[in-house]
């Protein structure tokens, strides 16, 4: 089975620093919506649920990072996440904005507070992760929630170069559990993703198994990607259409085999 945590681990000061501003203006936004009932566009989920999906993911992670409450090890981790965030709105009814967005810096804090694990510890997605890339992951839901809530109360929400490749070191991290083995049964590449302004990291899929970690120097592969890492990660989240961001030059393919581009997106579960 691949190995989580593969990639190395980001600065503990970098991932508290950018947590803590995303907070911030996520709880803005929350604050300054005006109905909880809104939808929020693409999803099934209303404004309000998806402010106490935020609140207690942070409030969950805190429980992993203390090594309570931890899940059984397991495959499966989209459905898994689902299953999870069902039972988090069924368990917290408060969908109340201006109490989520109080309830929202607290929590982010808590989970800040705690000393990081030495071990990778079981979250949700049944996978063992690292304190860094537990707090990729929570800043990756800081931002792309709070892009969802903006949108659907008609307020602005940018997401920084910078937040996106912390966030996309921690998704590349776990790629290989997303991987569908069914769909890359045939599938045998490897694909270097060159994120602007950022690392190059290799995924290698290999008929159903994955594994990725940063390129090396020398490293040829036979597909690359050169991605913004705003719309590598928006296309990722299922945020925007890849073609659009194509059009823009935000996303480019080359290699030997360019094609496989396309085909990473399609064997590839969102998370």
């Amino acid at each position: 089975m691949p190995e989580i945590n593969a990639l190395p681990d980001v600065g503990r000061a970098a991932l508290s620093d950018a947590i803590r501003g995303a907070a911030v203006r996520a709880a803005a936004v929350i604050r300054a919506a005006k109905s909880p009932d809104a939808m929020v566009p693409g999803l099934s989920w209303t404004v309000g649920e998806t402010a106490a999906h935020l609140v207690n993911e942070f409030v969950d992670y805190t429980a992993y990072a203390q090594g309570r409450n931890n899940p059984a090890a397991g495959d499966h981790p989209s459905r898994r996440n689902a299953e999870a965030n069902a039972a988090q709105l069924r368990t917290d009814p408060d969908r109340d904005l201006a109490s989520l967005a109080d309830r929202l810096l607290p929590a982010v804090t808590g989970f800040l507070a705690v000393e990081p694990p030495a071990q990778p510890l079981i979250v949700s997605n049944g996978l063992a992760l690292s304190w860094s890339t537990m707090s990729s992951a929570l800043l990756g839901e800081l931002v792309v929630h709070g892009l969802d809530i903006a949108r659907a109360s008609g307020q602005p929400w940018r997401i920084d170069r910078s937040d996106a490749l912390l966030v996309l070191d921690g998704v590349l991290t776990m790629m290989p559990r997303y991987l569908n083995p069914k769909r890359a049964a045939n599938v045998r590449a490897s694909i270097e993703i060159r994120l602007r302004g950022g690392p190059r990291y290799l995924v290698e899929i290999d008929h159903g198994t994955a594994v990725s970690g940063r390129s090396a120097a020398q490293t040829r592969p036979d597909c690359w990607v050169s991605a913004d890492p705003v719309a590598f990660l928006k296309v990722g989240f299922g945020r925007t259409g890849q073609w659009g961001q194509i059009a823009r030059g935000k996303l480019l393919a080359g290699g030997r085999k360019p094609w496989l581009a396309t085909t990473f997106g399609t064997v590839v579960t969102r998370p």
